[in-house]
């Protein structure tokens, strides 16, 4: 019961930040509406977060103030005001800081990316999880069209009446480490979901695994009873797509979990739809899917509503 007051007085601060972006926030008067001293609700937001207080609602009224750059004429000053900036100046400053570009450049760009979105819960049945992280922030980012070496596989995923993912991905990803004769130091291994409708595996999709770095490949191989490798790897193009950023922390089986909790939750409650596309996961070099420290993000293709 602790725990789960604890919890429903940080989701109460986090609904007054989000309600009051445009007014002056400080942390002391934070602290007094969550009923701890300023110290120990730095704490256990911090905790629950990942973020500081001051960060978080920065970096949301910067997000806001991109979204208003692509979205609408408005100028900059009056963009810096709407956001809770009290000089342009301050604005420009701290945008540059986030975006690594001026206000200016982010709009002539006109895509989405880097852009935070309002912390949510994340269980979804308010109980007690076993992230450290309780709530999670999805990021958006536009990302121009790539390619990757790897191999791939027919797969039915989580979702499907029969799902076969669990063996069929880690198997995938054993043959392809076992063909690579030099990965590139810190070159980043990436899966490629292509889930648009395919005639002839209507209950499937295809599933790549590679790296964003050039890579060799060894001598030809087998696999799953199919054809013989080809003594180079194959490549895949995946063109310019706007995706959701799905942090997962842990072993690889919380990527089930997180993605539960994106489709059932976040995204009806978002501005975005999902689309058809290709989903990524894109992992740490030294990621290692049984430690429960572990990192990666999925990103799923989107669109605003």
């Amino acid at each position: 019961m602790a725990y789960q007051n604890r919890l429903t007085r940080i989701e109460k601060v986090l609904d007054y930040i989000h309600e009051n972006l445009e007014e002056s926030i400080h942390v002391t008067n934070l602290a007094e509406k969550s009923c701890w001293s300023r110290w120990q609700f730095q704490r256990v937001f911090g905790q629950a977060t990942g973020l500081t207080v001051a960060q978080y609602i920065r970096e949301l009224r910067l997000s806001k103030a991109a979204e208003l750059l692509l979205s609408s004429k408005t100028r900059h000053v009056d963009i810096a005001i709407q956001c809770g900036f009290d000089s342009e100046i301050s604005f420009s400053r701290a945008f540059k800081q986030m975006f690594n570009c001026t206000p200016r450049n982010y709009r002539q760009r006109g895509k989405r990316y880097g852009l935070r979105t309002p912390l949510q819960y994340r269980s979804l049945h308010k109980t007690h999880t076993d992230t450290e992280k309780t709530f999670t922030q999805i990021r958006i980012e536009s990302r121009d069209d790539f390619q990757i070496q790897g191999r791939y596989d027919w797969i039915r995923g989580p979702f499907s009446s029969a799902p076969d993912f669990s063996e069929r991905v880690p198997q995938l990803w054993s043959t392809v480490m076992a063909e690579i004769e030099d990965i590139k130091k810190g070159a980043r291994p990436i899966g490629i979901i292509d889930t648009q409708d395919h005639a002839l595996h209507p209950d499937q999709m295809l599933y790549w695994a590679g790296y964003l770095e050039p890579i060799k490949a060894s001598s030809p191989t087998t696999f799953n009873g199919a054809k013989p490798f080809n003594a180079t790897l194959d490549t895949v193009k995946v063109p310019l797509q706007e995706y959701a950023v799905i942090p997962v922390h842990g072993k690889a089986t919380a990527i089930e979990k997180a993605l539960e909790w994106f489709i059932f939750q976040w995204l009806p409650e978002s501005h975005y739809y999902g689309v058809q596309g290709y989903e990524l996961e894109i992992y740490e070099p030294d990621y290692d899917p049984n430690n429960p420290q572990s990192y990666m993000e999925y990103w799923l293709p989107i669109k605003p509503r």
